[in-house]
């Protein structure tokens, strides 16, 4: 019995080593990641769900096929970006800098855009399926296709935006 009571505490040690050496990887992983992303604006087609990208400058970043789910862009620049055909589930994108970015069909459902930029941005085919649009500037935007059920729209600029 005794020799099992002094296991008990160099297991638990371990094990909190372990996991103090695997927070560290990943930490040291994901500012990797970050400087990589900052360097070359490209990660097509990655899966980077609930990442925090926001108040950068992701000017012509290549996103395209990505997995963003509940990422965070809010106050990010993204003018030009390619964004096709792009996971953004319930993401994040208040006040994002979106114009001329290629949408065109990204996944958008739920995701927060209010008082985003989308001027001359690509929206089509995209969902936007109870997306949040409120105070949006959609100036000019292609919206050929696009779910737009259940968008909230109040105070959303629109003119000269493509719908058919």
């Amino acid at each position: 019995m005794a020799t099992m009571n002094l296991k008990v505490p160099a297991i638990l040690a371990l094990l909190t080593t372990a996991a103090v050496a695997s927070t560290a990887a990943a930490t040291t992983y994901n500012s990797c990641f970050m400087r990589y992303l900052m360097a070359s604006k490209t990660c097509a087609s990655c899966r980077m769900g609930s990442i925090t990208l926001s108040n950068l400058d992701l000017t012509e970043a290549n996103f395209s096929g990505s997995d963003m789910i509940e990422a965070n862009f809010e106050r990010t620049t993204l003018i030009g970006a390619d964004l096709s055909q792009s996971y953004l589930v319930g993401a994040n994108l208040r006040r994002a800098k979106l114009s001329e970015a290629n949408l065109s069909g990204a996944y958008l459902e739920g995701a927060d855009l209010r008082g985003a930029d989308l001027r001359g941005a690509d929206l089509s085919s995209a969902s936007l399926y109870g997306a949040d649009l409120r105070g949006a500037d959609l100036r000019d935007a292609n919206l050929v296709g696009a779910d737009l059920r259940f968008t909230r729209t109040w105070g959303a600029r629109m003119q000269g935006a493509i719908t058919q």
